[in-house]
């Protein structure tokens, strides 16, 4: 199974939501879009599951172009039933089907991914009852019942607290390399991002910024943009003539110097403090402010055109 996108253009009155963005998504693995608001990443989703079509470009599963049903999409909020139980709501996409799927194996299907996701114990439950994890686990379950090329999911945690989407998380994470999914994950979430990634995508202002592994992004970006983005803090920046050099603050180590710089401020990060100079910032292990001294060494510097 290949899912390609080939020069993929939307355009929405005056904005070009997407600008010939392509990208191939490695079969059985996961790739994650991540970036800001607005950059396109749930639109290109919309058009991954036959929703919608763009005006340029071609999105092709296998070479053909995707249609409705050759993907499965999680949301956000998963649109239960809540007068079905938990069971009946994941098996309702096999039931809507022309060609039914015979029962035996609907309940096979359905009993394995509830399984999978640790809420098999809630099968005969009422959807209404369910905690709003819950209610995530049953529509993620929905998806992943159906037999499909490409598993799409549109922000399912932003909803839940961290200690849920974690535990959500590693589960999908262990459920996709036990069975060889293929999925496509949007997040604002860098920290769900690094967890699920084996390809990270970037999409900023309807474009590709950069696509690659976690750790290439991380460690050679592109561009100024994405090493910022990927980063925990605002980036140290210094313009000189034509070009811009770099630093995270995370990779700038701080050091007490009684003839170094005074320190304006420190943030916690949990863990780390972010300190800040009248020269830049840096992390420390230690808690520093106002009335410190330190000197900042950065240990890894990017370099771009200006």
């Amino acid at each position: 199974m290949s899912l390609r996108i080939d020069g993929v253009t939307r355009i929405f009155g005056q904005v070009r939501a997407l600008d010939e963005v392509s990208l191939d998504v490695p079969t059985g693995s996961i790739t994650v879009m991540v970036g800001p608001s607005g950059g396109g990443k749930t639109t290109l989703l919309r058009m991954l599951a036959g929703l919608d079509a763009p005006d340029a470009g071609e999105v092709s599963i296998d070479g053909q172009p995707v249609t409705l049903g050759a993907t499965a999409l999680c949301f956000q909020d998963a649109p239960l039933y809540p007068h079905l139980t938990v069971a009946e709501n994941v098996a309702f996409p096999l039931r809507l089907r022309a060609a039914r799927t015979p029962r035996p194996q609907v309940e096979r299907r359905v009993g394995r991914v509830l399984e999978m996701l640790h809420i098999d114990h809630l099968a005969s439950r009422r959807v209404a009852g369910l905690s709003g994890g819950q209610r995530q686990r049953a529509g993620i379950a929905r998806a992943l019942v159906r037999e499909v090329q490409v598993y799409l999911f549109d922000e399912p945690m932003a909803h839940l607290d961290g200690q849920l989407a974690r535990g959500i998380v590693a589960d999908l994470r262990g459920i996709q390399r036990e069975l060889g999914l293929t999925f496509v994950y949007i997040t604002h979430s860098l920290e769900e991002a690094f967890a699920l990634a084996d390809q990270m995508v970037i999409l900023h202002e309807g474009r590709v910024a950069q696509a690659g592994t976690p750790q290439q992004l991380v460690e050679a970006p592109d561009s100024l943009f994405v090493a910022g983005f990927l980063g925990r803090a605002e980036m140290n920046v210094d313009k000189q003539g034509g070009q811009v050099t770099a630093t995270r603050p995370e990779e700038v180590t701080v050091t007490p110097d009684p003839g170094g710089i005074p320190v304006q401020e420190a943030v916690y990060l949990g863990p780390g403090w972010l300190i800040r100079t009248a020269t830049g910032a840096g992390v420390s292990d230690v808690p520093l402010g106002p009335g410190d001294t330190v000197r900042l060494e950065p240990r890894r510097v990017f370099t771009f055109p200006a």
